[in-house]
């Protein structure tokens, strides 16, 4: 006997294939960029050699704002491509350093790789300035301690009650077009996602095609673009995701033969989920 979506889900979260507290694969900053591993101690008490100067972008102002709780935000670039909505997920070069000092704390530009992340992951900081930045763009926050890690600090780089700046540079973002809005539940956080969809390569090939006889369900962490895009849906929407190559991420637990770190659009219909998390209170 064939069973049911739903039930095919229920079964598997019985059967502890889904875990009740799942984690993603490729770790994803909970507060804000992830920090720079502090170099090793050297040996004796030499000191160890300051960083090596990078070249930053920087330039004139070319728009200033500043918004509710004192964040300000400098556009040293405007972008042409696609405007981050809020909640979206961005890949991004930043620097960031502390603003008494200039002390730098993290630095995806010294690191010289973009960082792929959902907004909803990182400060208040950058949940509220990020959003309407397109790709190309490059901006500058100034963020105060209270939409920043705030009384408690983070670790020995910032220190309590720490005012930021950041340089970002948004290389891409993972683009959400909506097609048809949904009336069933909506996604929100770790789910398990049940979709008909059809995966196109960048040179407009079909990758996958999977059709309403037989739907796929996605465990989380499966792939990063669909834990970022499927956020917010509605079962019965239909959303088309043009996705970076940084954040086709494939899980090899997922046995999956797709390729990854390839740019990809994924086209999808949400037929059921559910979702792991607490519900939201009404």
């Amino acid at each position: 006997m064939r069973l049911t979506i739903s039930a095919l889900i229920a079964s598997l979260v019985a059967a502890n294939c889904l875990a009740a507290d799942p984690k993603p694969v490729q770790a994803q900053p909970t507060s804000a960029p992830q920090q720079a591993t502090p170099a090793a101690k050297p040996e004796g008490d030499a000191l160890p050699p300051p960083p090596l100067k990078i070249a930053l972008p920087d330039g004139p102002v070319v728009n200033r704002q500043e918004l509710e709780g004192g964040l300000i935000i400098e556009d040293l670039k405007i972008g042409d491509g696609y405007e981050v909505k809020p909640g979206g997920a961005v890949v991004a070069l930043y620097h960031g350093t502390l603003k008494d000092g200039g002390k730098e704390f993290d630095s995806a530009f010294r690191r010289g790789e973009p960082v792929a992340f959902p907004l909803n992951g990182v400060i208040e900081g950058w949940q509220k300035g990020v959003p309407g930045m397109k790709i190309g763009g490059i901006r500058r926050l100034i963020v105060p301690a209270k939409m920043g890690y705030g009384e408690r600090g983070a670790g020995a780089s910032i220190p309590p009650n720490s005012d930021l700046v950041f340089i970002i540079q948004l290389t891409d973002a993972l683009q959400i077009i909506d097609e048809k809005e949904g009336t069933g539940e909506e996604a929100a956080g770790q789910c398990v996602a049940v979709t008909t969809h059809t995966i196109t390569g960048a040179d407009g090939k079909v990758i996958e095609t999977v059709t309403a006889e037989n739907p796929y369900i996605w465990i989380p962490g499966e792939l990063q673009a669909m834990q970022f895009g499927v956020e917010g849906m509605k079962v019965g929407g239909k959303r088309k995701l043009i996705v970076p190559a940084q954040m086709n991420k494939v899980n090899p637990q997922a046995n999956s033969t797709r390729t990854g770190d390839v740019p990809v659009t994924i086209e999808f219909e949400l037929e059921a989920l559910r979702n792991l998390g607490p519900k939201k209170a009404k």
